[in-house]
């Protein structure tokens, strides 16, 4: 059963709350200095694991089958990035936190715009929670973005392509043996892009057409960063001769 629709004024306003919330963090966060920046981000992948957790709990208590709630989800596998990205530095850090951004964030955005967990009700307490846990997925992110800590580059497009290359199989090969849909691997979530991959790829290569849509959001991505990253050097330079 669905009790809401995608877009109805219920979900719009959910979409508007959660675009708020994240731009009111995002302007503050521009004042504070890396450190201050640095201990939020660690405080919110935290709070992500802990409410993720809390919310798998009381499923469990409220008679979900514990693997209708692994941690397979891209945005459940989010959670663990954000928290290698938080807690790590280097290299490590960097790899972590630019996944976060060009793999994990879309992926949360996209479950915000086109829920799954639409079969409760709106105003139910799992709706809410699973709003907000994908809320911190968009923000952690960009809080690191903002403070200069993730450092896009082309020359880093293989990084999301490799973390999904060992990630994909295993979740893959749990779905055909044990009748899930994690990842949305075996069928889409109904009204999303997805349903439209599987569609034009009449079900049959579907898991192929998920790859060149994956390819084609990241040349997006990595294409309009790099573009804003050429204007705003163009800006500055434009300002310091003036």
């Amino acid at each position: 059963m669905i009790y809401y629709e995608h877009f109805c004024p219920e979900h719009i306003g959910m979409v508007l709350t959660i675009a708020t919330c994240i731009t009111l963090v995002l302007l503050w966060s521009r004042k504070q200095d890396g450190k201050k920046t640095d201990i939020l981000a660690c405080a919110l992948s935290v709070l992500l694991f802990c409410a993720e957790a809390t919310q798998d709990i009381l499923a469990y208590r409220e008679g979900f089958e514990v693997r209708d709630f692994l941690p397979f989800h891209l945005c459940n596998l989010g959670i663990f990035v954000n928290l290698l990205a938080s807690f790590t530095k280097g290299k490590v850090s960097s790899y972590f936190s630019e996944v976060s951004l060009v793999l994990i964030m879309p992926g949360a955005i996209g479950a915000i715009l086109f829920p799954d967990w639409n079969y409760r009700p709106f105003w139910d307490w799992l709706n809410f929670t699973i709003f907000f846990t994908h809320l911190l997925l968009v923000l952690i992110p960009l809080l690191f973005l903002v403070k200069d800590r993730t450092h896009v580059r082309f020359s880093h497009f293989w990084y999301s392509l490799l973390f999904m290359l060992v990630v994909v199989p295993p979740i893959y090969w749990y779905d055909m043996h044990f009748d899930n849909n994690y990842m949305f691997l075996q069928w889409p979530v109904s009204g999303s892009p997805l349903e439209w991959v599987y569609n034009l790829s009449d079900g049959k290569h579907y898991i192929l057409g998920l790859f060149f849509l994956l390819v084609g959001v990241l040349l997006f991505e990595y294409a309009l960063i790099t573009g804003l990253r050429v204007l705003v050097r163009k800006l500055r330079g434009k300002k310091s001769t003036s």
